[in-house]
Parts: structure tokens; C-alpha cells; sequence
């Protein structure tokens, strides 16, 4: 039976490609390489630039991933397995977010997915928790510079170990992105066609391990 599998994440999970601005095309985003690969699987793509795992951004409407969640959830019910790669955005400077308090926002997030009576699911997902590929110095120069600092690349790093923590606290898979690929040169936030490249790799082999279990 086909498996829906929902990817519930920000800008790279949309897809941008900092050298254009604009999305990369559907074949080179990991979610697509994906969905050639896992052909028992429904794809689902939930990303949205900005998304943070439970901040209201005022400079961005809509962005808070724990308010948007129940309802995500509700729209593509039942869901098999929910992605949630979120946190790169939690740690823009205007939050001044620990990792404590976003491992705590995923947490929140967690309990959603998990509480069907929120979203009439007949069963909960299996969770897939990958902490995403970070920030790194290569901000600096760039269009992400007015919304990352020093701090980022500092708070970015130790999300691991949070989130790492939570997942296991609920019994949720994990994949650290960070062990696998990080974010392009051109801006330090942002996935190059390459990282999407090796996050499907890792990808693919968590989930099939998950689906066997399914």
C-alpha cells in the first residue's frame, strides 16, 4: 500500500537556491529525488520560507510552524511518516532563541503529531526528527547576514544534541543532517543542488528503515 510521507519544513524544504533567489526545480529538491526513488510512497512537500518551529516572526506572517501544524496534519490525514525538519530559522538573531528553548518549541510539535484526537487521525504518524544542516560563517556577505550573527552558527550546532534528546524522549526517529551535508557557500543558510543531493541520500535509507516497521 502507498505510504503518505509529509515533509513539514522551511526554505529548504521549498527549495531555494540562494544563487537565483527563486525555487529549485522540482527534480533536484530532495523531496523530488525522493519521490523518484520511494515508489510506494506519497510525497507530500509542506515547506515554506521562514517557518520556525513555534516563533511568530514580525516581519514574517504565518511562519509559526506549531500553529500551522494541526491544521497540515488535518489536510493529508492519515499520514504514514511526518518529516519535521525545521530550527534553521529559530535561530535568526531577532529571536535570541537558546537551543534549549527550540528543542522545547520541537517538543511542542512533537506532542501535536502524536495527539490524533487534535486532528481526528484514526492512528499518529511515525516522526522523523532531522535537525537541519545549520548556519555557517558563510552568511557573512550575503543576503542572510541581516538575520543570522555569530550566535546562529553557535545555536545551529547545538541543536544536535536537543533534538537529538527529544526525539528519543518520544520514541521519534532521528537524522542529523549535519553528519551528512551543510549549507552552500553562497550564503550559509541555504542547501546547494549538491546538499540536496546528500540529504535524499540519508533520507532514503532512514525512511525505507522506517516503512519496513510501518
Amino acid at each position: 500500500t502507498m505510504k503518505t510521507i509529509v515533509f513539514f519544513g522551511d526554505s529548504n524544504t521549498w527549495g531555494y537556491d540562494s544563487t537565483t533567489g527563486k525555487r529549485f526545480p522540482h527534480e533536484v529538491r530532495f523531496t523530488g529525488l525522493l519521490e523518484q526513488r520511494l515508489k510506494d510512497c506519497r510525497i507530500i512537500e509542506e515547506g515554506m520560507r521562514g517557518r520556525t518551529q513555534a516563533f511568530d516572526d514580525s516581519l514574517m506572517e504565518g511562519r509559526n510552524g506549531r500553529k500551522e501544524l494541526p491544521m497540515i496534519l488535518c489536510t493529508h490525514d492519515p499520514v504514514d511518516i511526518l518529516v519535521i525538519m525545521l530550527g534553521t530559522n529559530d535561530v535568526k538573531s531577532t529571536f535570541h532563541n537558546s537551543a534549549y528553548e527550540i528543542g522545547r518549541a520541537l517538543e511542542r510539535n512533537i506532542q501535536i503529531a502524536q495527539a490524533p484526537l487534535m486532528w481526528d487521525g484514526e492512528r499518529t504518524p511515525k516522526i522523523l526528527v532531522v535537525c537541519p544542516p545549520g548556519v555557517t560563517e558563510d552568511f557573512k556577505g550575503s543576503e542572510m547576514e541581516g538575520h543570522f550573527d555569530q550566535r546562529s552558527v553557535e545555536v545551529s550546532k547545538a541543536l544536535d544534541k536537543e533534538f537529538r534528546n527529544m526525539a528519543g524522549k518520544y520514541g521519534c526517529a532521528y537524522l542529523n543532517a549535519m553528519e551528512y551535508t551543510g549549507p552552500g557557500k553562497e550564503d550559509g543558510v541555504h542547501l546547494d543542488a549538491k546538499g540536496h543531493q546528500k540529504l535524499a541520500d540519508a533520507l532514503e535509507q532512514k525512511i525505507n528503515e522506517m516503512i519496513i516497521s510501518c
